[in-house]
């Protein structure tokens, strides 16, 4: 769906400082351009607003000024992202602008969080400042990404990380489900691995599961990796016969497990 002022789309979200009370201030540029140029709202239009955590409210627009927009809280309301099932996508870093597109489609089908990982076959920027400035468009991509969807909270996309870290980070994670997309796999597909998940944490009352998903780079991943991902309790699975580039196999993983686990 298209971003086109309609009612169901005017949503911001703000940082929980911006609360006080019964009243919301906006003060950042690019939310008070979002609300006065391209939804065009004015004083007594509607607006939902979230803070990305934990609080989401109906209101109304009190007053609009050039450094500052304030909201009048009416009502409160039911925070829910759509979702239980929690995905966290372990992306190894591909060239270019490819990641801006993986971090926007994976928020628009609900993914929860985000994390750049260096493999051995991701050529990582070495330039001082760049993976802090590529952090900040991600995440800011990610936050237009959730507003356009209407999604309630916005997904955190972290510092890249090396492959080492991540494995390392799995089990202290307590994830359910771990998954390694590999392109050498020919057996164990997506949607075994994930039903027998689903079945295993049936007998342990866990109705709704945090999974881990990694993909590769452009190349993939090595065997080396793949072999320590097994180690640390992951399948290594199949999505078909096709090789998907890596801009698509991420957000095509996150939708076959959300249709698996939800839909």
């Amino acid at each position: 769906m298209a971003d086109d002022g309609s009612t169901d789309m005017r949503r911001i979200f703000v940082e929980p400082e911006a609360f006080d009370d019964c009243t919301i201030y906006i003060k950042d540029k690019e939310s008070i351009s979002y609300i006065s140029v391209v939804l065009r709202l004015k004083t007594g239009d509607a607006l939902f607003v979230s803070d990305g955590v934990s609080k989401a409210y109906e209101t109304r627009i009190s007053g609009i000024g050039k450094n500052e927009i304030t909201l009048h809280v009416i009502t409160e309301q039911p925070f829910t992202d759509g979702y239980n099932t929690r995905i966290t996508l372990y992306q190894g870093l591909p060239k270019g602008s490819k990641m801006d597109e993986i971090v926007r489609k994976s928020t628009e089908l609900g993914v929860y969080h985000i994390v750049p990982v260096e493999t051995a076959r991701s050529v990582p920027d070495r330039e001082k400042g760049a993976q802090a400035s590529k952090l900040e468009r991600w995440q800011r991509i990610a936050k237009e990404a959730a507003r356009q969807s209407c999604r309630t909270s916005v997904p955190e996309v972290k510092s890249a990380m090396k492959f080492s870290d991540a494995t390392a980070e799995l089990k202290p994670e307590g994830y359910d489900i771990i998954l390694a997309l590999y392109e050498l796999e020919e057996k164990r597909t997506l949607k075994h691995a994930l039903q027998d998940g689903l079945h295993l944490m049936g007998h342990s009352g866990i109705c709704f599961p945090k999974i881990a998903v990694f993909i590769g780079p452009e190349g993939g991943f090595e065997q080396y990796e793949v072999d320590s991902l097994i180690h640390e309790g992951a399948s290594s699975v199949t999505i078909g016969e096709t090789i998907l580039r890596t801009e698509t196999a991420g957000p095509a993983a996150v939708a076959m497990i959300l249709y698996e686990c939800e839909l």
